[in-house]
């Protein structure tokens, strides 16, 4: 391969790479460099962040079986890398007087077929027998997988969704919501929009929508042009229609109004220090605020509860209530992912002049409440805790002065406890803890003042691990139920190669690790991010093990927002539910939530947590956290995360120090599966990154989803075995009031991945052509036995 280069300008860059990425048998094993100076250098990949070298001749792997692969560069290169490795082909100054060329030469392990295009690639094996989803658009008219008589309508026709310690309940009894969100401008769509999705959602079975970051900023939602707090006529009276479009079908709504507060040019009265936080940007008309500001900011604090409360006191027009006053409002979110314990914190304090002088001036009244005077804080504290973070400015610490900044994050409070910082740390964290409480119990107030009745949370993100994380899990279990987001697999061309199937309770799942005692859970935001294909393990595994056996309350998978029925293609962008390998299995999934099949585990393992121990660092047990941007993995040494796969795990906040017990597994444990304490749900671990799978067993739904072919899976009277190599399978009772030996209806729902038209995929691992519509479905090969008197008769659906 000749890279020739060369450009019509001078141009000031980092470099320009040429990068090597390795699938399967190549993705670690031992790596080969040699210099042009004759020197040779051997280590292991994938590479850390670090240079291979300056002047690198030729670079060989080593993969599984011994196999190797080499490439040479004439002339010699730099090779920076952070995994992959990447050949700086041109760096520094490229001046347009000096092209540069680069000979790669590959010597592979074995033949190779080239394509000098994506239309020349093959498609893959038995492509050829994919179907066309064509599912129409009329999600009015009567059908037999419509859940509509499923949802009582209008919502709140029987008062409140109210929470009664840790459930959520509707007219006197426990109830599951079965959700999805609208973002932004989706949130106040066009009325014919709003009449669509309305169908479309209640015929498959959702029965409340977030309306997320619907007063964002404007031109995108509700917000008026000049200012944080005001709102756009037109744009409210759109989302008042899609409001009231919902409850006139049986849809509950969520408020979740902003992603941090956003500061537009008639709020600069309210906060005459806005220019701190940048520039206004072109084209959004706004400031940002950034991650942790509004602990530190009462304006901030004054506009984003300004913001709400106008909402909650406006009436709208088509249902005649207040927002505050009508019950198809379930939940008010206070706002979106942020903590005062994120380490983002750490930066705007940095970053931001008066909330680092206001964040000092606070803590260092909090520390003379506590110590008194400098002497009783050097005392406490020791020399060494002083100016700890003076590299990030924060020096000449001095108690007297104010001027001791409560900096820190979550990795330093959990990872960086040594006796010379240790007391700082405790108390920068109960100092954070009560200052987020202060808010957010004025912010709660404010909001009940308004007239709403209804629930409330505060935000929904996790404060990395250890103390700093439970501090902020038990404000927020102040104010109500508990509310997390989390995802699964990878964005643009790279397809995550692993399914949360292989490791029982990982992934998105694991989010359950948060679960408090006395309080409903929620997860408001999950999807697996396209364009992973195996998304149809994602409602499958939320519904039977997050809603059934782990008892949650409430599921909105993430979607910006649709047009009323199913999308043109899929992988049009990285969050989409409208698609068949997600929403297909929702009139499967979505009755048995509703109908609740799926028994809730007692609870069974407990962690425990004691505030108060937390002054002295105390514990008593170790979570580790993996964390990617919006994709976590959470675990814990003494409950492990595939106790989501058995029993019901929960944090339980206690009067009083207890020991965390270790939660045995193995008496769920058989020939690699794992049993639930209520033995409906069997759990077999992968081998491998694309193995394993699950069944479900109950009266009125029986089920295999995974990588189960040729798996012959008992279930009661129903006997499924899958014929192909990956599918959700079920066969469920088609009625709200029947079960699979009552029902005269039973249906077969089986999906598997989905494509679009000439949709192009190496290896099932990295897209190279999204392709076009039609959508096209892998066609599910399984025997059903069914085994019930009577004769059957088998229709087969569009």
């Amino acid at each position: 391969v000749v890279c020739d280069l060369s450009v019509t300008k001078d141009v000031d860059l980092k470099y320009v790479a040429a990068v090597i990425g390795t699938f399967d048998h190549f993705a670690t094993g031992k790596a080969r460099i040699e210099n042009s100076d004759g020197s040779i250098k051997n280590i292991d990949y994938p590479f850390s962040l670090a240079d291979l070298g300056q002047s690198i001749r030729r670079l060989t792997l080593t993969g599984a079986g011994n196999q190797t692969f080499s490439i040479t560069m004439d002339p010699p290169c730099r090779i920076a890398c952070d995994q992959v490795a990447r050949i700086v082909i041109g760096d520094q100054m490229f001046r347009a007087n000096a092209p540069r060329t680069v000979t790669l030469t590959f010597d592979l392990p074995d033949d190779l077929t080239f394509y000098t295009n994506t239309d020349a690639l093959p498609n893959a094996p038995g492509f050829e027998n994919w179907f066309v989803f064509d599912p129409g658009r009329d999600h009015e008219k009567a059908n037999e997988i419509s859940m509509r008589d499923w949802l009582e309508a209008p919502a709140g026709k029987h008062g409140r969704i109210i929470r009664k310690d840790d459930k959520l309940y509707y007219n006197g009894k426990p109830i599951k919501l079965w959700g999805t969100n609208n973002c932004y401008g989706g949130c106040a769509p066009e009325k014919e929009v709003a009449e669509a999705r309305a169908r479309f959602y209640s015929k498959y079975g959702i029965n409340a929508v977030r309306l997320h970051k619907y007063a964002d900023k404007p031109r995108s939602g509700i917000q008026a042009a000049d200012s944080f707090v005001k709102f756009d006529p037109a744009a409210l009276d759109r989302m008042d229609y899609h409001v009231a479009q919902c409850k006139t079908y049986g849809i509950f709504v969520k408020l979740s109004s902003t992603f941090h507060v956003k500061l537009g040019p008639a709020d600069r009265k309210a906060v005459p220090y806005m220019d701190e936080f940048g520039k206004m940007k072109d084209g959004s008309n706004r400031i940002g605020t950034p991650p942790g500001s509004i602990y530190f900011s009462r304006e901030l604090q004054d506009l984003q509860i300004a913001q709400v409360v106008k909402i909650l006191k406006h009436k709208n027009p088509y249902t005649g209530l207040t927002y505050a006053k009508d019950p198809v409002i379930f939940m008010v979110e206070m706002f979106n992912e942020d903590s005062i314990f994120w380490y983002e914190t750490h930066n705007t304090l940095k970053k931001i002049p008066t909330l680092r002088k206001r964040a000092s001036r606070q803590f260092c009244g909090w520390l003379k409440k506590r110590y008194g005077d400098e002497a009783g804080l050097l005392k406490a504290w020791g020399k060494d805790a002083f100016n700890l973070f003076a590299r990030d400015g924060f020096d000449n610490e001095s108690l007297t002065q104010n001027s001791i900044v409560p900096a820190g994050n979550p990795w330093f409070f959990a990872n960086d406890m040594k006796a010379s910082n240790r007391r700082r740390y405790l108390d920068t964290m109960r100092f954070l803890y009560e200052t987020q409480n202060e808010f957010y119990d004025r912010y709660a107030k404010a909001i009940r003042d308004a007239g709403y009745e209804g629930e409330i949370l505060s935000s929904n993100w996790q404060a990395g691990s250890g103390l700093s994380h439970y501090y902020n899990l038990h404000s927020d279990s102040r104010i109500g139920l508990i509310d997390r987001h989390n995802y699964f697999g990878g964005g643009g061309s790279r397809i995550n190669d692993a399914t949360m199937l292989r490791i029982p309770g990982s992934g998105m799942m694991s989010a359950g690790m948060q679960q408090v005692s006395d309080r409903p859970f929620m997860l408001s935001e999950w999807i697996h991010v396209a364009p992973t294909e195996w998304g149809v393990e994602g409602p499958a595994i939320i519904g039977a093990y997050g809603l059934g056996l782990q008892g949650w309350d409430v599921s909105h998978i993430f979607t910006n927002g649709d047009d009323g029925t199913f999308s043109s293609i899929v992988a049009r962008r990285p969050w989409d539910a409208a698609v068949p390998q997600v929403m297909g299995v929702f009139p499967a999934v979505a009755r048995h939530v509703r109908r609740g099949d799926i028994k809730e585990s007692p609870v069974i393992a407990r962690r425990y947590v004691h505030l108060p121990s937390f002054e002295e660092g105390k514990i008593g047990f170790k979570d580790m956290v993996a964390q990617t941007h919006d994709v976590k993995t959470f675990n814990s040494d003494k409950v492990p995360v595939q106790t989501l796969a058995v029993a019901r795990s929960v944090i339980e906040f206690t009067d009083v120090y207890k020991d965390t017990p270790v939660f045995d597994l193995k008496p769920y444990q058989k020939d690699g599966v794992l049993i639930s304490a209520t033995k409906q749900l069997h759990w077999k671990e992968g081998k491998s990154k694309l193995d394993g799978y699950f069944t479900i067993d109950t009266d009125a739904t029986k089920a295999v989803i995974g990588f189960a072919e040729n798996q012959r899976c008992e279930l009661g009277r129903v006997t499924i075995k899958p014929e192909c190599r990956y599918a959700a399978i079920y066969v469920v009772a088609q009625e709200k009031d029947k079960n699979i030996d009552t029902s005269n209806k039973l249906l077969v729902v089986a999906i598997a991945r989905a494509r679009n038209t000439d949709m192009k995929i190496i290896d099932d691992v990295r897209l190279l052509d999204k392709g076009h519509a039609p959508i096209l479905l892998e066609p599910v090969k399984a025997e059903i036995t069914i085994r019930k008197q009577g004769a059957a008769t088998v229709h087969v659906l569009d």
